[in-house]
């Protein structure tokens, strides 16, 4: 099978679900590629597009949500909305590109390539089988604009929502969000913590703020003081992404402080996940879908206002995670309460009841099918 993927910049988490679909159909001998669709216009406008939203997002993400709110009402007018329109102006690149590239099937694992596609379809266009990834647990303003053949969701339990929206049953493909096969691979925290070369009768808490290293890690790491402070033989492991302003601060910050370690871009997060005892990280998508997979206590902080609280309402009434709003104020006693009781173990056990650990697995079985 030749399959595209396409995704978007505005975040890890879409790449890194459009990784690990490539990666599953690479292994199973197909061929995929993994295109922005932006970069068929120019570099300029795929690094707009794609810092406009990762600035917005670190340095304001109140600003986000009013978008956000934004756009859960324009989504009741009839008419298209602007994002669609936008997106529309870049479907000749993309419709010239699958002219002289022919593919036998399209996923979009990000909202904006999705709608290209449709505008696309939507003016005659003839393209291959298509679908949608959705890499949030709601359904995200502007995606009924979309009309890609099937959508891929996270979950059984949001069908009602997606059908509200206006997507039929039938193209409606419970498989959960993909997430790359080391995140599902039997491991035990005694190996993941000699592979990173740990210590292994520490407790780790890890601590992220997402791909961007947003999060607002510094108050969080003041939130856990006291714990730290009550529990020596706890070590925190706060992950940047690449966000090195944030990583030069909290090295400076806490250099010489023996029970916190600043950590920047990693590739192995799946390592880290399944070395730690406790993860505390903002509600993204993807890194709560990893969290989960690698079955790990998750504590959420500090949402992008939007998808990303729908995404902690999910986790924490599920029984998945526990939600803290105010970390400065209230995380410390939030992992006191997980490290003394059996929550944790029941939050695993959840985990493994509402999130799918081989979604790129089931959707890739469901392409070889659709393009036999």
């Amino acid at each position: 099978m030749e399959a595209l993927i396409l995704s978007c910049g505005t975040g890890g988490g879409h790449d890194a679900a459009a990784r690990a679909v490539a990666d599953e159909l690479e292994r199973r001998g197909s061929r995929a590629t993994i295109l922005n669709p932006y970069t068929l216009e120019s570099e300029r406008t795929t690094a707009l597009v794609n810092r406009a939203y990762i600035q917005m997002v670190q340095a304001a993400p109140q600003l986000f949500g009013a978008v956000y709110r934004a756009g859960e009402k324009w989504r009741t007018l009839p008419s298209h909305s602007p994002v669609y329109h936008a997106n529309g102006k870049m479907a000749e690149y993309l419709g010239r590109y699958l002219q002289k590239n022919q593919y036998q099937a399209i996923v979009a694992t990000h909202l904006y390539p999705a709608q290209i596609l449709s505008y696309l379809k939507q003016h005659g266009a003839h393209l291959p089988p298509t679908v949608l990834v959705a890499t949030d647990y709601t359904c995200i303003p502007f995606m009924e604009e979309t009309d890609c053949d099937y959508c891929v969701i996270p979950s059984s339990e949001l069908c009602a929502e997606f059908q509200a929206r206006g997507f039929s049953l039938e193209r409606l493909l419970p498989y959960g969000i993909p997430v790359q096969s080391k995140f599902a691979q039997e491991c035990t925290k005694q190996k993941a913590r000699m592979q990173l070369g740990l210590a292994p009768a520490q407790h780790d808490i890890l601590l992220a703020g997402g791909s961007m290293g947003a999060g607002k890690l510094s108050g969080a790491i003041r939130g856990l003081m006291p714990f730290l402070q009550a529990h020596p033989n706890y070590r925190l492991r706060a992950i940047c992404g690449p966000n090195q302003q944030l990583l030069n601060a909290l090295k400076k910050q806490y250099q010489g402080h023996r029970q916190i370690e600043p950590i920047g871009y990693t590739s192995r997060m799946a390592e880290y996940l399944k070395a730690c005892d406790l993860f505390i990280t903002k509600p993204g998508g993807l890194s709560s879908t990893e969290a989960a997979v690698c079955g790990v206590p998750l504590i959420h902080i500090s949402p992008i206002p939007g998808c990303e609280t729908h995404n902690a309402a999910f986790f924490s009434s599920h029984g998945m995670s526990l939600f803290v709003p105010d970390p400065e104020q209230n995380l410390a006693a939030a992992v006191e309460q997980l490290v003394n009781s059996t929550l944790p173990a029941r939050m695993i056990q959840a985990q493994k009841c509402f999130v799918p650990a081989h979604a790129a697995s089931r959707l890739c079985d469901w392409l070889e099918q659709l393009t036999r």
